[in-house]
């Protein structure tokens, strides 16, 4: 059978145009899929925000939300060579700016930090923290399993504090995890000797504050010792609240345990398997495992639950110092969140009005439940989002107490003995 020219040419011109429209179809799917993954991240669905953008085209907005999982997953050396492959004129690569620093430091690496951020002109104040950073590198020393009995004070059961030695002096600290290494007030940084400079503002829960910062040359905590230790200084921590705060960064170099039934706290150097398996041995054999991330230098946070909800996201934050008097005793609130939320999980309106609140509605953590909690209402909060994942609450002491809570970060995981 014969095909005039102009069949033949129609014929070939229907190909082309149907493998156009092929490719066409198939460049708006991997557009989706890779919007589908950035709104998983928003979710706070890190895993399969992940695993969706690895199956996307490589282009630096895949590279770039293939960094924010590399992060709070503490993989930072994938995360930076991630950032290395996202286009100079990519607009999520200045975004990440702050976050590239902080896997510089998480990598024990403030020289290099410094050296990213001065390229990048990243302003004075995140300069002269980095310079001291660099300049005194913080270092930690433990060799053993250490245990260290929480101390004598009246905040004890609200705020857990323990017996250690700053810059000579014998004190008491707490600990914080919504601290990074030593938080504390003016006057004290001022008679340790500690050298100041002002370092921009910052969120002292939901106040805005001048922040200074320094180094401590030696902080002791039971058998554990550190060098050159970061210093945030903040105006609101004086009188009632003249505290000195030790946080997530301290712990960070260990398996670390708040083992609160017992009233101590266990760390062990974090790579050594060997102590490792001693320190397990320590806690009850009944263990549930929630995953965790952490963003920037300290904020770690997990999924969560409220009433019907068990989709949220929440900011683990042991250190939220909120009584109220119910019925003549003191009552310390577990979560903090806004109004509105509270109204959309479930909450009475008038209820969810007030300042504190008692609810029957279930608070979850991973498996976790409790019922019949003490719960505190913030018009506006400072973590609405950590690059770019929603948080819908700040979970706290009153929750995690009940528990002996080891943070294991090397694999990520919260390790709850109940």
């Amino acid at each position: 059978m014969f095909r005039t020219v102009p069949s033949i040419l129609a014929t070939c011109l229907l190909v082309v145009l149907q493998a156009l429209g092929s490719i066409s179809a198939s460049a708006q799917d991997a557009a989706a899929l890779l919007q589908d993954a950035w709104k998983s991240w928003k979710n706070g669905d890190v895993l399969e925000a992940e695993k969706m953008a690895q199956k996307s085209p490589t282009t630096s907005d895949t590279h770039a939300l293939l960094f924010l999982c590399a992060f709070v997953k503490g993989e930072y050396e994938a995360a930076l060579l991630h950032h290395a492959k996202i286009d100079a004129s990519h607009a999520k690569r200045k975004e990440l700016n702050e976050a590239v620093v902080q896997a510089y430091l998480h990598l024990g690496r403030p020289k290099e930090a410094l050296d990213f951020a001065r390229e990048r002109k990243m302003g004075e104040a995140m300069l002269t923290s980095l310079e001291m950073r660099a300049q005194h590198p913080f270092q930690s020393q433990l060799k053993r399993v250490a245990v260290v009995p929480f101390a004598k004070h009246n905040l004890t059961p609200y705020f857990p504090a323990f017996d250690a030695e700053l810059e000579g002096e014998k004190i008491k600290v707490h600990v914080d995890t919504g601290g990074n290494f030593l938080v504390m007030g003016q006057e004290r940084a001022q008679k340790m000797g500690i050298a100041l400079k002002d370092v921009g503002e910052g969120f002292h829960a939901a106040t805005r504050v001048k922040l200074q910062a320094g180094v401590a040359k030696k902080f002791v905590l039971g058998d554990a010792v550190f060098e050159n230790v970061p210093v945030t200084v903040m105006p609101t921590l004086k009188g009632p609240q003249d505290f000195v705060i030790f946080g997530t960064n301290i712990l960070e170099p260990f398996l670390a345990t708040l083992d609160y039934p017992k009233s101590r706290l266990i760390l062990s150097p974090r790579k050594d398997k060997d102590l490792a398996k001693k320190h397990l041995e320590m806690l009850p054999e009944k263990r549930v495992e929630v995953l965790f991330y952490l963003w920037g230098d300290h904020y770690m946070f997990a999924r969560g639950g409220f009433g019907k909800r068990r989709d949220l996201n929440f900011f683990i934050d042991s250190g939220l110092l909120l009584l109220a008097p119910v019925k003549g005793k003191p009552r310390q609130a577990c979560f903090l969140a806004t109004p509105q939320l509270y109204k959309e999980w479930g909450v009475d309106a008038a209820l969810a009005e007030k300042k504190t609140f008692e609810s029957s509605l279930p608070i979850t953590l991973g498996p976790l439940e409790q019922k019949d909690q003490f719960f505190a209402t913030a018009g506006q909060t400072a973590w609405n989002f950590f690059g770019g994942v929603r948080i819908d609450g700040l979970l706290s002491h009153a929750f995690l107490y009940k528990y002996t809570w080891t943070i294991d970060f090397e694999r990520r995981r919260y390790v709850f003995g109940e």
